[in-house]
């Protein structure tokens, strides 16, 4: 691959996440259920013909025992319940979130229960240490929540646990019609509609104002662009170092993982980009994507030694930066002065004028436990909060106590923020986006989809850095189906 050539043209997947996800494989309690013939056999076999001296009364009793065994194994069965049973208090809806406090759904909580005075909402903001195996515990234990956050690529995680959306409070057309058609294949799998998003984000390109400023550069449309700005023996260059090579402030945070805040999804995007399925990773259109992704190492434009991008940029230390918009906050937090805005993500050079842009999302929704009493409120509840106006004054809530406002998984609502200069650039590229379960800051523990195939990917794009080797390869594509394979997501 030539310089100047980056990823190779293809045919465009199928993404992954419009595939129907069949029932996932994942652990749960099972109840041990005795075979009664097998109860049966063992008990005629204990009253076998007795040996001399021993009653004919105690052979008639043995028989009798052995029909009443069948006969109440018989009757348990003919009564035994067929409906899942069901936890939590009637009228009483427990609510686990991760992103918010309380304050940013309140009033639309006091709102509901003004409506609905039969229904009491308890919201509680959850640490993010171990997020998903507490909530798996919590489910699993039959102690709840009626409503819980989690990330848009965790339903294969939680399928068996998941409600479905009920057409008496929102119909499949409606839903489909309401939100952007990334959100809609991401949160529909075989058994229906098992989330209701409450905002929209993905990858974006944040960029440091001053930098850009004073090295007279403009912001990079194509993947082509982005390299020659942080090349360091190029002109102006956005990649400084001093006489000993030492990295003073780098173009781009790319080519590794240890410090690179977001990787995973940026791989993703390059994935998509390069008409990669990421379920079947292999092949020259793989090896060109993580030669491309590793030789931003190889030309000392980042290394380990220094911070993570995330704090990098908000030193001023580092020119671009991938991360979601969410981001936004904690680089305000960390850094108030900071002058910054996102762009849209660089794409791979086009054909023709109609060839598509690619974007990869990643954003968090709100599901109902499956066993809860309460699903049908519950279910009710969130249509309310997915409401224009109730968006609406979330948003306003999260600007009050967050500064930041996030984007509407609603195209329609996004008009007024087309030209914002942290939720445009994802707005952009909202209906050309994809998402698979590469995921960076999700929470899921080790034993979670994400952080599994981060791990997969992560060996291989180290060793990739010091030597290609077409063997990481085959062992990448066997060990990412694996973990597919465990929770039961289609290979196509």
């Amino acid at each position: 691959m030539s310089d100047n050539q980056v990823f190779q043209p293809g045919e465009p997947p199928v993404h992954p996440q419009s595939q129907p996800i069949s029932q996932t494989a994942q652990s749960e309690v099972v109840i041990p259920v005795v075979d009664q013939t097998s109860a049966a056999k063992e008990t005629a076999q204990a009253f076998k013909p007795p040996r001399k001296g021993v009653s004919k009364k105690l052979i008639f009793f043995g028989l009798f025992v052995v029909i009443l065994l069948a006969i109440l194994a018989y009757v348990a069965s003919k009564f035994k319940p067929t409906n899942p049973l069901l936890f939590g208090k009637k009228g009483e809806i427990v609510w686990w979130g991760v992103q918010h406090d309380k304050g940013v759904y309140a009033p639309l909580i006091e709102e509901f229960e003004k409506e609905n005075p039969n229904i009491k909402i308890r919201y509680e903001r959850q640490s993010s240490q171990d997020y998903r195996e507490r909530l798996t515990n919590s489910l699993a234990s039959g102690k709840g929540p009626d409503i819980f956050e989690i990330h848009n690529s965790w339903p294969p995680m939680f399928n068996k646990e998941l409600a479905t959306l009920p057409a008496s409070v929102m119909s499949k057309e409606e839903f489909n019609d309401s939100f952007y058609p990334a959100i809609v294949a991401n949160l529909t799998t075989e058994k229906g509609i098992v989330a209701m998003p409450l905002e929209y984000d993905a990858l974006t390109l944040f960029i440091n104002e001053d930098i850009f400023a004073s090295s007279l550069q403009r912001p990079p449309e194509t993947w082509d662009e982005l390299k020659n700005l942080v090349d360091p023996k190029e002109a102006r260059s956005l990649t400084l170092r001093d006489r000993d090579g030492k990295i003073i402030q780098s173009g781009i945070a790319l080519g590794g993982t240890s410090n690179i805040d977001h990787w995973p999804e940026i791989i993703g995007l390059m994935m998509f980009q390069n008409r990669v399925n990421p379920s079947n990773p292999s092949g020259q259109k793989m090896a060109d994507v993580l030669s491309f992704y590793t030789d931003f190492k190889r030309q000392k434009i980042w290394d380990d030694t220094l911070p993570s991008s995330t704090i990098a940029f908000a030193q001023g230390k580092l020119a671009m930066y991938f991360g979601p918009t969410r981001r936004a906050y904690d680089l305000t937090k960390n850094n108030p002065k900071l002058r910054f805005k996102t762009v849209r993500l660089p794409q791979l050079p086009k054909n023709t004028p109609t060839d598509p842009n690619y974007s990869y999302n990643t954003f968090w929704v709100h599901s109902v436990w499956e066993r809860s009493s309460n699903k049908e409120a519950a279910w009710t509840l969130l249509k309310f909060l997915a409401e224009d106006s109730s968006l609406q004054e979330i948003n306003q809530n999260i600007k009050k106590y967050e500064t930041l406002e996030k984007a509407y998984p609603r195209p329609e609502m996004n008009i007024s923020l087309r030209d914002d200069d942290i939720l445009g650039s994802i707005i952009a590229f909202a209906l050309e986006s994809y998402s698979w379960y590469l995921a960076d800051n999700t929470f899921d523990g080790n034993t979670g989809i994400n952080s599994q195939l981060e791990t997969v990917y992560s060996g291989v794009v180290n060793e990739w850095s010091s030597r290609g080797d077409e063997k990481a390869l085959i062992t990448l594509q066997e060990e990412v189906q694996k973990i597919l394979t465990q929770y039961g997501v289609s290979l196509r």
